[in-house]
């Protein structure tokens, strides 16, 4: 009879141990499930502009839409932007992407009545979005590694669609392969505290 008494005694002891124990496990759980980062859906790139130049975003689409659309971003060539950097009012818009040769040096790219600057606008990752870009003197803009394209052609365009990765950042870009200029993205890459232009790959976006 003792023996019986203490087993079920024991028996008990345990489920109760097992109810109680169970319950305590479940919060902590809950809590690192809660503080994992979530993975990040927007991407960032960086848009340059002074009178001269056009710079138009289209979020979140494969194609160009016109220029009284809704949801375009004009970074540059809108009448706003023309007349504020025409008054050399206009100002630098950042939302944190690191510093490149191009954005560090935009001062030396300010034109009589225009002058330069940079947008910086979020845009969804995974999911394509089109540039309209373009300039009517790029030598006067844009620096790669350097160099001034002084000599190059007197305009340069392009419209232009491309998928950014989650969490990365992108600065619109123009370059030269022989006299032949073309419209562009390269990703902003810091490494070993350097920050590098890495080019991704572009499709020609047509019109909507």
């Amino acid at each position: 009879m003792h023996k019986s008494l203490l087993l079920a005694s024991l028996l008990f002891s345990s489920t109760s141990f097992a109810q109680e124990a169970a319950p305590a496990d479940t919060p902590a759980a809950a809590t690192a499930a809660a503080s994992a980062p979530a993975p990040s859906t927007i991407s960032r790139i960086r848009l340059f502009g002074q009178n001269g130049a056009t710079a138009f975003l289209y979020r979140d689409s494969s194609c160009i839409r016109g220029f009284f659309s809704d949801g375009v971003e004009k970074a540059s060539g809108s009448m706003g932007a023309a007349f504020s950097s025409f008054i050399g009012q206009v100002s630098n818009e950042s939302l944190g992407i690191p510093e490149t040769e191009t954005s560090l040096n935009l001062s030396s790219k300010d034109g009589l009545l225009s002058k330069a600057y940079f947008r910086e606008y979020e845009i969804p990752a995974g999911k394509p979005s089109s540039l309209r870009l373009g300039f009517q003197n790029v030598s006067s803009f844009y620096v790669m590694h350097g160099v001034s394209h002084e000599t190059r052609g007197a305009s340069c365009s392009g419209d232009i669609s491309f998928t950014p990765r989650a969490g990365a950042d992108y600065e619109a870009s123009f370059s030269w392969e022989g006299r032949l200029c073309r419209t562009g993205v390269n990703e902003v890459v810091v490494k070993d505290g350097k920050t590098e232009l890495v080019p991704v790959p572009v499709t020609a976006a047509p019109g909507c």
